[in-house]
């Protein structure tokens, strides 16, 4: 694996996006195991406990996952992650105008009632 850290962001960052990249893009495969903290590492030229926590963010992420004492493996892809992923950049957005929680769920009940009409027609 080849990660080129920048100065941009926190190096545990870009370690958890690109190795999110590779999992997206099918260089890592469902269920499979990834190297150890201390390899990567390594590999890279970090401490492993940025490795150690470029994991932690990915399982925040539901991207990986742990088995104790076994290693850190690929969380399964399923094909809701894309939208999944497309629907909370969009909430996000949302959220970063200012919109609240009651705004948003206000604007979905209105869509999913002029849905409910549509049908009836």
């Amino acid at each position: 694996m080849q990660i080129k850290i920048g100065n941009k962001k926190s190096i545990y960052i870009e370690v958890a996006d690109k190795i999110e990249s590779f999992i997206r893009l099918g260089v890592y495969t469902d269920n499979e195991k990834l190297p150890s903290c201390r390899k990567l590492g390594l590999e890279l030229g970090v401490n492993p406990n940025t490795i150690e926590r470029a994991y932690s963010l990915l399982e925040e992420r539901g991207i990986v996952y742990t088995i104790l004492k076994k290693g850190i493996f690929v969380c399964p892809q399923d094909q809701n992650q894309a939208f999944i992923e497309e629907v909370s950049n969009t909430i996000m957005h949302f959220k970063s105008m200012g919109v609240s929680k009651s705004e948003l769920i206000q604007v979905i009940e209105n869509i999913y009632e002029e849905g409910k009409q549509d049908d009836k027609n």
